[in-house]
């Protein structure tokens, strides 16, 4: 099975704008998420990743960066997609997405997505 990668964000100015979007916490990560204005690109969910400096060298960045990349890959773009088309997600990477599974980092992500878009529609109300 061939899973397509996602959009990726790679502009700092998408990465700030997502910040002021909304946010979920979770143990290994922070979700931060915002819709996209109509003319702001295409429809497609776009990603980023991060993680600071204070969370250790670059061996160990890596390492979250890409395990977090790993759940968007297999999450965000199946079949059972939680992610919403215009939205841009940001997942702040933390010390903990290593030494946590990978199932329980999958089951954060897909509460953290579920979290964000009821809050949304709680908000569109």
């Amino acid at each position: 099975m061939s899973l397509l990668r996602p959009e990726r964000l790679k502009k700092r100015a998408e990465f700030l704008a997502a910040a002021k979007g909304r946010r979920q916490h979770q143990r290994g990560f922070v979700l931060q998420a915002r819709s996209r204005a109509q003319g702001e690109g295409g429809s497609a969910p776009r990603f980023g990743f991060t993680v600071t400096k204070k969370t250790g060298n670059s061996v160990v960045r890596n390492r979250i960066r890409r395990r977090l990349r790993e759940i968007v890959r297999l999450h965000a773009a199946g079949a059972g997609a939680r992610t919403k088309p215009g939205t841009d997600y940001v997942l702040v990477g933390r010390i903990e997405a290593l030494t946590t599974s990978f199932d329980e980092l999958r089951g954060e992500f897909l509460r953290a997505l579920q979290k964000i878009h009821s809050a949304e529609r709680k908000s569109d109300r």
